[in-house]
């Protein structure tokens, strides 16, 4: 495997699998220790593993909250024409949003069906976990006749970047196991090439699948290799916060692991010192102990120290206490240290019982955790981009599969869709909103012409927007008929 992947690509898979077994807890601070010959006791060996609570906590505050996917139509019509009374559509306006709403359902169609809220939700732990980040992957299942979006971590793909561009994927392998005792080795591959000259080629992207043995021999070959009929390759690499150039950045997980590993070992430093005040060694004088008749160490215990010649003097046992006085520096250590890890992972410690303060507003709560909302952000601008570009290839694949028999999909709307695949993806923070003063800084934003009344619903919160802002757009149409005096009909 080593000899087939090369080094370097083979050391970054183990080096990952590693991260992962540490995010599962079967590798820690422990795992190679060895036991000093000079000690008789087992010593604790206490595994908290921090790492897993703050991935998750970073996990849960980008993807808690359902993201929303919205195609926001272009303004075609004259903006100062759009706010006069009585403005009525233009037949191009008319169509341009038609169009949005038909992009919009389908991209919501097939999140819904791959079921995309829980999904991101365990691929943003994967995308901190790792030092790659993690891939989407397209698929067209002819069975069903819908499109799947599968999620790998990068401990399954090995990906060849474009030298001029490292966003551009020039061919992507998957690999995995299919048995636990790795003799039948998975690979999918897509390969993305240029066919014709430099004028008139176009790229086709083609598709390989095969399974081979511990030895990389061909088992099977399950598909030739072949054109899939697409200009791209339907994989997004979502990746993690990295430097310019660079195909891999730097792991949530691992930042972590030096503190956490000193919490654990500290924490058992501290369980050991506590047995050995609870439970102190015994010293015993003027008494011929028998290794064959060892005293009982357990409470309420009776020993029979014997007699002793009257030379030797009195018998005795005695405690060797050392009065513990390490407490207070041990546990201003261990503050110091979790306080550290919370710097590092950027997850605030927030205590609200110890606040003095009758209740917090939204302001103050988002100044509490400002830290972990402005790491939510930077994540999100990596996630907007890349669930952009998968809600591209989504459109793109449809167009690519329509003509299938068991195409699911609407075929109206897929016909409305045009070469542009613009669309948004609305994150929302796992805060508790203020819910008034929100209305009011939307009803602000609306009155001085900064927001729109479908775009102010949509960031309350609020479910099916279009068809709330249609209720407004009708009810406010009613009121002008009622209120109309040349109307005559005011039914």
């Amino acid at each position: 495997m080593k000899e087939a992947l090369g080094s370097k690509e083979f050391q970054r898979i183990c080096d990952e699998i590693k991260l992962y077994r540490r995010y599962e807890g079967d590798l820690n601070v422990w795992s190679d220790y060895k036991k000093p010959q000079e000690i008789d006791y087992e010593p604790t060996q206490l595994t908290m593993n921090y790492p897993r609570k703050l991935i998750d906590t970073t996990a849960a505050w980008q993807f808690e909250k359902e993201p929303k996917v919205t195609v926001p139509p272009d303004v075609l019509d004259d903006p100062a024409d759009m706010i006069k009374p009585g403005y009525a559509p233009s037949k191009e306006q008319e169509e341009e949003n038609s169009r949005a709403k038909a992009k919009e359902r389908l991209l919501t169609w097939v999140w819904e069906d791959n079921r995309m809220h829980e999904k991101l939700l365990a691929a943003a732990k994967d995308r901190a976990i790792s030092r790659t980040g993690v891939y989407a992957r397209l698929h067209y299942d002819t069975r069903r006749g819908e499109i799947k979006i599968l999620w790998h971590p990068s401990t399954e793909v090995i990906a060849v970047h474009n030298e001029w561009d490292v966003d551009q994927l020039d061919e992507v392998h998957f690999v995995a196991w299919l048995d636990e005792q790795q003799t039948k080795l998975w690979k999918l591959s897509y390969y993305l090439e240029w066919e014709g000259d430099e004028d008139t080629g176009n790229y086709d992207c083609k598709i390989e699948e095969a399974i081979y043995d511990d030895g990389l021999s061909l088992v099977e070959r399950r598909v030739e290799k072949k054109s899939m009929g697409l200009d791209f390759i339907p994989v997004v690499h979502v990746p993690t916060e990295k430097l310019s150039g660079q195909t891999s950045g730097f792991s949530e997980l691992e930042k972590l692991i030096d503190t956490a590993d000193e919490i654990d070992r500290k924490l058992s430093d501290y369980s050991d010192a506590l047995r050995f005040e609870m439970f102190a060694i015994t010293l015993l004088t003027n008494v011929e102990y028998d290794p064959k008749k060892p005293f009982r160490v357990s409470p309420s215990a009776i020993w029979d120290l014997g007699e002793s010649d009257k030379d030797t003097g009195k018998p005795e046992a005695t405690k060797l206490e050392s009065g513990f006085k390490f407490k207070e520096a041990i546990e201003a250590y261990l503050d110091r240290l979790q306080k550290r890890l919370h710097e590092i992972s950027e997850v605030p410690m927030v205590n609200t019982a110890d606040m003095n303060t009758g209740g917090i507003n939204e302001m103050a709560l988002k100044l509490l955790y400002s830290s972990i909302i402005s790491k939510t952000q930077r994540a999100w601008i990596v996630w907007q981009s890349r669930l952009q570009t998968l809600n591209e290839y989504i459109l793109r694949y449809m167009k690519a599969r329509q003509d299938h028999p068991r195409f699911k999909y609407d075929k109206e709307w897929l016909a409305q869709v045009d070469n542009y695949y613009g669309s948004k993806i609305i994150f929302g923070l796992p805060l508790p909103e203020d819910q008034k003063a929100l209305v009011e800084q939307l009803g602000e934003e609306i009155a001085h012409e900064m927001e729109s009344i479908k775009g102010a619903i949509i960031r309350s919160g609020k479910e099916n927007p279009e068809v709330k802002f249609m209720e407004i757009l009708q009810e406010r149409n009613l009121k002008r008929q009622v209120q109309d005096p040349y109307n005559e009909t005011n039914e």
